[in-house]
């Protein structure tokens, strides 16, 4: 109910630079715990691309760790988050977002090691 209270005051005017980040929160934190993770999927890539029109590319770059994590989670095959996954921290590395990226780092090992690579 929380999430759902925050998309609506983020609809308000004015309330645009925090929609990445409610995006994120809501996404990561909250409604996981009641529809399939699978659904948080579309929406961490829609904060990401907002993120990146209002120029709020810190958090819309924790809306891409968000979202390769839970790529991960839900089971997509390996070798597809791997592809993601390095897509993504090029990404970063183009926006300078250093902290985001090492967050990912993780990820990308994690892909490599249980692929055998």
């Amino acid at each position: 109910e929380m999430a759902k209270a925050a998309e609506l005051i983020i609809k308000k005017p004015g309330m645009r630079r925090s929609i990445t980040t409610t995006i994120f929160v809501t996404q990561i934190f909250c409604y996981h715990w009641t529809s399939p993770l699978q659904d948080t999927i579309a929406s961490l890539l829609e904060g990401f691309q907002i993120g990146l029109e209002i120029g709020v590319t810190d958090k819309a770059c924790y809306c891409l760790v968000g979202r390769s994590y839970h790529l991960f989670f839900v089971g997509m095959p390996l070798g597809s988050i791997q592809k993601e996954v390095e897509a993504t921290i090029h990404v970063m590395t183009q926006l300078n977002q250093g902290a985001a990226r090492l967050r990912i780092i993780l990820l990308l090992m994690t892909v490599k090691k249980l692929r055998g690579i």
